[in-house]
């Protein structure tokens, strides 16, 4: 096959979903190509091979920390560079498959000009995030407001422009039918997060010799509800059998200030956070932990799929899941996979009674981790994603 990436980030030095996902396209011998956002000004401009794959850089500025009307502008000139891109580096190729994950959503225009120039390539949508309705459920702008009804517009053509969507579990398929019944059944199929597979460490200590440690890595932001999750924090801090209870918060995003007011304010004994750390000590950390936790929002009514589980799947780390009611990942950790424990999010009782479950299933952890470890080799490896392209290339 023949395939195109539309990334809005991309970088090949960094180890996402999406990076394994090219990777295994191009080890199955597919001619893959891809347009990466960027806002590394010092990369080549032009088409330019990288790791076999042939890559054009997306100049774009920097988005961390940018507010809410910079980044709307930023992606909002995205389509426009990408049609440019493609106009001068991919005029005369022909593609068979045209994949891109949300976010953004802006991408209409671009999928619009790739249906009348590549008109045999299919163009599959990779859903991750449903906008506008999270950002309606997260109370960042109403059903009301001309925000939403611009955002849901241009989402509604994002889905007609595409051929396929994919989406990330069951409950996704069944959303996505619900709310926009005007799209064909047959538009509309299972596309999970999944990641490459690598060799469990040989030194893998599988649960720590004293007390319990617990890892949440990844984005920290109004998502993953980091009020909840410190609200819950501080409750586990007040119970005695708790003490030997360490928490380890890696990473950033636009909710960390909070983790940080809560250190410097409260002190809390066994809580360690850091904005960032290199990627081998990050694994070494999961590597070590006796758990991952998994944090969602309460106020969702979309059901999101966090592919921050993959880590610990991969690592063979059992999981508490902090989910919402609309979610079923909860139902692949504890019913399918057989890999930890879900309580309600925003509520920090049910949150000390997940972490009292794994305290006193301290010896079972190991059996469960390996659990979902045979789970993401089955169903959430790299292949999976590959072989679901290929099917809809063979029609």
């Amino acid at each position: 096959m023949r395939i195109l990436f539309l990334f809005q980030i991309f970088d090949f030095n960094k180890s996402t979903i999406y990076l394994d996902l090219v990777r295994e396209c191009r080890d199955r011998g597919h001619a893959v190509s891809l347009i990466a956002g960027t806002s590394d000004m010092s990369l080549p401009t032009g088409v330019i091979d990288v790791e076999g794959i042939r890559t054009v850089y997306m100049k774009l500025p920097d988005q961390f920390g940018a507010g809410t009307v910079k980044k709307a502008l930023i992606q909002m000139s995205i389509p426009g560079r990408i049609k440019s891109i493609l106009k001068d580096g991919f005029n005369k190729e022909t593609f068979d498959i045209i994949a891109y994950p949300t976010p953004p959503i802006t991408l209409a225009p671009v999928l619009k000009y790739c249906g009348k120039h590549y008109k045999s390539a299919i163009r599959y949508l990779m859903l991750k995030d449903i906008f506008p309705q999270n950002a309606v459920d997260l109370k960042m702008f109403s059903y009301s407001s001309p925000i939403y009804k611009y955002y849901r517009r241009l989402e509604k053509q994002l889905y007609e422009y595409s051929d396929r969507i994919g989406c990330m579990s069951e409950a996704n398929i069944e959303y996505l039918k619900t709310h926009n019944p005007e799209l064909p059944n047959k538009k509309i199929e299972y596309f999970p997060n999944t990641a490459a597979v690598h060799e469990l460490s040989a030194t893998n200590d599988s649960a720590s010799s004293d007390g319990l440690s617990i890892v949440f890595g990844g984005n920290m932001g109004r998502p993953q509800d980091i009020d909840g999750l410190i609200a819950s924090v501080r409750a586990c801090r007040k119970c005695p059998d708790l003490n030997d209870v360490s928490f380890y918060f890696i990473g950033d995003g636009s909710e960390s200030r909070k983790i940080e007011d809560f250190i410097k304010n409260e002190n809390p004994a066994n809580f360690i956070y850091k904005h960032q750390m290199p990627r081998d000590e990050y694994e070494q950390l999961v590597n070590n932990a006796d758990a991952g936790l998994i944090s969602l929002s309460a106020d969702f009514t979309i059901p999101n799929f966090p592919s921050r589980m993959l880590p610990y799947m991969q690592k063979a780390k059992p999981m508490l899941a902090v989910v919402d009611e609309a979610t079923d990942i909860d139902i692949c950790i504890t019913e399918e996979a057989r890999c930890g424990y879900a309580v309600n999010s925003g509520d920090p009782e049910a949150f000390i009674s997940g972490i009292r479950w794994l305290r006193s299933n301290k010896d079972r952890l190991p059996e469960l981790g390996m659990n979902g470890r045979r789970y993401f080799e089955r169903y959430f490896n790299a292949g999976v994603s590959v072989d679901i392209l290929e099917r809809a290339y063979r029609g």
